[in-house]
């Protein structure tokens, strides 16, 4: 649970970078000496991504396998080609 809600901090931290980081860039990325907007959107673009993909992780839950995924080999390579 705590990870959950950490993982939602950065969710909202990379919003924040990317606000601050459109209007001054050197707060950001302090340590480039020519800082720019495309890498303060990269920063807070793959925070945002890392941090979903943690949480889908976390909460989604596997999907159950059908009967569909249950057939033969020779099953599948029988297509039902005419609609009538």
């Amino acid at each position: 649970m705590t990870l959950l809600l950490f993982l939602k901090l950065v969710i909202a931290l990379a919003g924040v970078i990317l606000i601050v980081g459109m209007i001054k860039p050197k707060w950001i990325c302090f340590w480039m000496k020519d800082p720019n907007r495309i890498a303060v959107t990269s920063i807070s673009l793959i925070l945002f991504m890392g941090a979903w993909t943690g949480i889908a992780k976390l909460t989604m839950k596997p999907k159950e396998r059908s009967d569909a995924q249950h057939r033969s080999v020779d099953d599948q390579n029988e297509l039902q080609l005419d609609n009538r």
